[in-house]
């Protein structure tokens, strides 16, 4: 039975959350127990499977008691910039993550599969 179009995009916002904020995730999973550092990797294991993500993700999100999900600081606005004229996508499509690129620099990679997100003229 196919998955409903609610459903497909529901999965596709939820791939897009945790390509954006999987270092962020990764970093705050220190120290925590081992069921927790199991259900990560079993959300990135689905992720880079490109099979459903959604309510894994939201169990990783309840499985602190206290419902605290400890972000990190996000880069500052300031530093060597982004290229204007250039964005980067998904790889292959899955999610609706977006970058800028650093001027002169490597594309970014995905962060669900380290693969390179190719580029696409802006203007």
């Amino acid at each position: 039975m196919p998955a409903s179009t609610a459903d497909a995009e529901r999965e596709r916002a939820a791939l897009t959350h945790l390509c954006e904020l999987l270092p962020d995730i990764r970093a705050a999973s220190t120290g925590r127990p081992p069921e927790y550092q199991r259900l990560l990797t079993a959300i990135e294991a689905a992720a880079q499977a490109r099979t459903p993500v959604a309510d894994l993700l939201d169990e990783l999100y309840r499985f602190d008691a206290a419902g605290a999900y400890r972000q990190l600081p996000h880069e500052m606005p300031f530093g060597p910039g982004h290229a204007d004229q250039e964005i980067a996508r998904c790889p292959d499509g899955a999610c609706s993550r977006t970058e800028r690129p650093r001027p002169a620099g490597l594309s970014p990679r995905c962060r669900v599969t380290g693969e390179r997100m190719p580029t696409r003229a802006t203007g």
